[in-house]
This record gives C-alpha cells, structure tokens and sequence, in this order.
C-alpha cells in the first residue's frame, strides 16, 4: 500500500481526490434518481411492499456514503502524509475529535444505565469539550506572520459573542418535545452526519484556495436531523460534523481560525431546527426559516476568521473586512442550492408524516 502511495505522489493523489469526486456528483444523481423512480412505482403497484423499500434505501445511502467518505478521505490522509502535513498539530486537534467521540459514546451508555450517572457524565464531557478548545485556541501556533490576527482582542471578544448567540439559540429555541430513546437520536444523528460529509465531497464549484464550496446540499441531512430532533441535538451534530470537515481538508493557520471554521461555524449549521415549534403551519417555511439562521450563524463564523487571519488574502481594492464578507458569500449559494431539494421533500406529506413518526411529540 506504502508503494501504491509513493508512486501515485502528491499529484496522483490530488488528480484522484479530484476525479471520484467528479464521478461521485453524477452516480449521486443517477442513485437518486433510480430510488425515485423505484419509490413511485412501488407506491403505485406495490404499496405494501414500502417498509421493505424503505429499509433497502437507508441501507443503500448509508452504505455508499460511508464508502464514499472513506475512499476520499484515505486519500486525502496519504496526500496529507506525502506533504508530511500530519504533524503534532493535527493530532492535537485530532484528539479533540477522539474526545467528542468518547463523550458520545459514555453519554450513550450511561443513559442506559442511570440517569444520574448519565447527567455526570454530561457535564464533565461539555466541560473537558469546552476547555480543550480553550487549549486549541491557545497553544495551535501561527502559521506565518501573515495570519497573525489583525486584533487578538477583537477576534476572541466577537467570537465569544458568536458562540453566546449560538449557545442562547440552542438553550431557548431548541427545545424538543419528542419521546425517541437516546439510542435512536444517536443513530439518526450518524447517518445524517455521513451523508452530509460523503455530500459535501460532491461540490459543484470551489471559491478559492481558502476553502470554501458549494456542494450537492450537502448540509441538508444535518439540518434535517435538527429540524426532527431540535437545535439542541443538531447543534452537537453540527460540531462532530464540522470537526470531519477539518479530517477531510484541514486549513491550519491560528488556533481560533480552526475552531471558527470547523465546530462553530458548522455547529452553528445544527440550529436548523430553531423555529420547529413556532406556530407556522407551513413546515417548510419553519425549516427554511431555520436553515437561514443557521447559515447566517455560518457565515458570520467564516467572516470573522477571514477578516482577522486571512487579510493578507483581501483581493486588490479591497480591504480585509470588505473581502471576507464578499468571499464567503458561497454560505448563501450553497443554501439556495439545498432549499430546493428542501422544497420538494417537505412538500410531500409522506415525508413530514415520516419525520413525526421517528420523533413523536410527547402530548401535553
């Protein structure tokens, strides 16, 4: 495998990242469409047989997504290892991936087990969660005197105020009334996180070398999971989705330009579901709603880092807060493009009956 590496390089490497996710664009289509068709004839012919169909599709989208992600970011690592990028850096912010991981997975025993046990564990894992951030925003060194924070006040002071925003949304508008187990949030919440980062390999267009694209709705499996299960939930999903993002394509430049690019600006996606219990009878204007909050969060997230460690970027004739607001403008393209995949889902009544199905309400 080694000699496989070696042999394909850097630019191997690259050419191949770059053509599977070319031909992962088409074959998405062409699988979405095969199932509508499959989905409307056996509705027609066959209605019994839609459990069955059902079953068969998830098992489907979950396996192509995990085999998806897995192919590209294998390919991506090796890349990564060649430019020997891989360097003690990348495990710190690694580890907090692991530690997310683990706090998941206790929180998901205990739950089980005790509830005392399980508001223990809670707590202790948002705890160490939130002071290893504070580790990452300090000790990740800058990466050249370039990206040395144009206001190290101003970029921790607006941030904070980010996060705070974020955090009140979350505490007050994300409330969930539904009744389903933690092991069934925690499943629901795995396959929307894979398919939203096999989708985001599939991207239409790339802004620029500072990251950034639009992609095959890709943030549209996250949002919905926040919309089903509350802000609250999809705010941590957004968080273990954005720090996948950092695995697939990490731009490590300053410590808090890492948390606000990956786990707050994609945590932020996870408040989709913010306007869910507003008395809104149209359930795709609630979500749109949503997701235009979420987005918005999104890219605040982005212009902050843009404008405070990436203004020796600023194009000619444009200053650096100038620059950042109009390159990360991508944020809303990428909404419209998911809005109208949106559209047609919650327009269907099958699927919103569906989503109240897997979350019921608990009745007053």
């Amino acid at each position: 495998m080694q000699e496989l590496i070696n042999s394909l390089g850097k630019d191997g490497l690259k050419y191949a990242y770059t053509l599977i996710q070319t031909f992962a664009l088409y074959l998405t289509i062409a699988i979405i469409a095969i199932l509508l068709i499959a989905f409307i004839v056996i509705k027609l012919k066959a209605p019994s047989k839609l459990a069955f169909f059902k079953n068969l599709t998830i098992g489907i989208t979950i396996g192509y997504a995990v085999t998806l992600s897995a192919i590209v970011v294998f390919l991506m690592v090796a890349r990564m290892h060649l430019k020997a990028e891989l360097d003690a850096n990348y495990f710190l912010l690694l580890g907090f991936f692991a530690l997310l991981i683990c706090y998941a997975l206790s929180a998901l025993a205990t739950s089980f087990i005790n509830k005392k046990a399980f508001k223990v564990v809670n707590y202790v894992g948002l705890g160490l969660s939130v002071a290893y951030c504070v580790v990452l925003a300090i000790c990740l060194p800058t990466a050249g005197e370039e990206y040395k924070p144009l206001s190290i006040s101003g970029m921790y002071i607006f941030s904070a105020i980010l996060v705070l925003v974020i955090a009140l949304l979350a505490i007050f508008m994300g409330k969930d009334k539904g009744v389903a187990t933690q092991s069934k949030t925690l499943a629901y919440a795995g396959v929307c996180i894979s398919l939203s980062f096999a989708l985001s390999f599939i991207k239409f267009f790339t802004v620029g070398a500072n990251g950034g694209s639009v992609t095959f709705a890709s943030m549209l499996p996250l949002m919905v999971f926040s919309y089903c299960f509350g802000a609250k939930k999809g705010l941590f999903a957004g968080v273990i989705y954005g720090l996948l993002q950092f695995l697939q394509s990490p731009q490590l430049y300053q410590g808090m330009q890492v948390l606000l690019d990956y786990p707050i600006a994609f945590g932020a996606i996870g408040l989709a579901g913010v306007f869910k219990n507003f008395n809104i009878k149209n359930d795709f204007i609630k979500f749109a709603l949503g997701a235009l909050v979420a987005v918005s969060l999104r890219y605040v997230a982005h212009v902050l880092s843009g404008y405070y460690v990436f203004s020796s970027w600023a194009w000619e004739g444009y200053g650096p807060l100038a620059y950042s607001l109009v390159y990360n403008l991508f944020c809303f393209v990428d909404l419209a493009v998911l809005l109208v995949p949106a559209f047609v889902m919650f327009s269907s009544k099958s699927f919103t009956n569906q989503l109240k199905t897997i979350n019921p309400q608990q009745q007053n």
